[in-house]
């Protein structure tokens, strides 16, 4: 009879651990299920805030691309841009710079990307004192010589109000300019013969 009871008491106490572990367990599955759903919430209502900020991203820089056209500065500015190439007197250029930076290029090889006008200015400088007897840049080129420059794969840094001279020695530069009438983009290539 002592086994019997024995018995009893070791089934009824592994039915009691087992329908306390089942009810714990059941209670933490479903705590772990409600917040997941709450992290799922979260995120999908994250996802559609997301998306609203990304529209109005695109809206402002949609607006933003239209109301900037680039505007040719002044001949007098355009005058002393040419003058501080040919001159070799670089430092007047950074007055003519957009504030914020300026995108330098050099063909062939890498691009300098967003620069400080200091920086750009130094770019320049160090691009012309490669050979000092090439300042004579020629800031009246022909239309055709242009018209190849705007057909090869560095077209994009030939716009039309673009201000390019050529050296004798086939050095070339061009200046773009922002909605500012303020240089924004400089392209430096060594040699002409890269830009057919």
């Amino acid at each position: 009879m002592f086994g019997v009871l024995i018995l009893v008491m070791v089934g009824t106490s592994a039915g009691a651990s087992y329908w306390w572990r089942n009810k714990t367990a059941s209670e933490i599955e479903k705590k772990l299920n409600d917040n997941v759903a709450s992290l799922q919430k979260t995120v999908k209502d994250l996802d559609g805030k997301l998306a609203v900020e990304k529209a109005k991203n695109t809206e402002s820089s949609d607006n933003e691309q239209t109301v900037c056209t680039p505007v040719a500065p002044s001949d007098s500015v355009i005058g002393n841009i040419k003058a501080s190439i040919t001159s070799g007197d670089t430092s007047a250029l950074e007055g003519y710079m957009a504030a914020t930076s300026v995108d330098v290029t050099l063909a062939g090889t890498k691009s300098y990307g967003e620069q400080t006008p200091i920086l750009a200015v130094n770019d320049i400088s160090t691009f012309l004192s490669d050979d000092l007897n090439s300042w004579d840049y020629n800031f009246s080129l022909p239309t055709a010589t242009l018209n190849t420059y705007k057909q090869g794969s560095y077209a994009k840094y030939f716009p039309d109000i673009a201000v390019v001279g050529k050296a004798t020695n086939k050095k070339v530069i061009s200046f773009s300019f922002d909605c500012n009438a303020k240089i924004d983009t400089v392209f430096l290539a060594p040699s002409e013969d890269l830009l057919k």
